[in-house]
């Protein structure tokens, strides 16, 4: 099953981390995918 991410205007308009100068910012898939390699989540995904 694929998963089409919003854009990325869209993206880094509502994106709930602090790390602006991440490179994934705005990207939610690789944000998501790196976050879960390194056995954690995003904000986005935090209650």
């Amino acid at each position: 099953m694929k998963i089409d991410c919003p854009s990325i205007e869209l993206n880094q308009r509502d994106c709930l981390c602090t790390n602006t100068d991440c490179e994934r910012r705005g990207r939610r898939c690789e944000c998501v995918r790196n976050h879960r390699s390194h056995g954690n989540l995003p904000a986005c995904l935090r209650s």
